[in-house]
């Protein structure tokens, strides 16, 4: 018999853990099965974490979106939108111009993803990021670069 068509099969990888293999049921909230996940890997405050698909697109997992999720999909649990928006904000903001270029340089990859960037957005990013480049300082013209298109 085949298996339900709301059940998909997927990994689960987690840095310094063997992946794991599971059955998410499409009907569970996302919250709980994120839950189930960080049970599984016996980490705490479920909330701070979310899925996100591990090939290159590296894109969150939400509510909207979890329909694409296939059999065989292979699914990275990390940080969330928000924890990962509010690192990324106070790196922005230090006083190491190479702390600022490697956190901007990762905000050009992460934005790609609607979800984090929302989140950053909420976080008044464009502000913060607006302010930086219209310093017109010697010290920011790195960053200006990195921002060109």
């Amino acid at each position: 018999m085949p298996p339900p068509a709301d059940i998909v099969k997927v990994a689960i990888e987690w840095p310094g853990a063997y992946p794991k293999l599971m059955e998410i049921d499409q009907k569970k909230p996302l919250s709980a099965i994120i839950k189930e996940v960080c049970d599984g890997w016996s980490l705490t405050n479920h909330e701070h974490f979310a899925l996100q698909h591990a090939d290159s697109s590296n894109f969150y997992i939400t509510e909207k979106n979890r329909n694409e999720i296939k059999n065989g999909t292979i699914l990275r649990l990390t940080t969330s939108p928000a924890q990962n928006a509010q690192q990324l904000h106070e790196r922005i903001q230090s006083s190491s111009m190479d702390a600022k270029l490697e956190a901007l340089k990762d905000l050009a990859s992460l934005s790609r993803d609607v979800t984090f960037a929302q989140e950053f957005i909420n976080l008044d990013g464009i502000s913060l990021l607006t302010q930086m480049v219209e310093s017109g300082t010697e010290r920011y013209q790195k960053l200006q670069k990195i921002m060109k298109p």
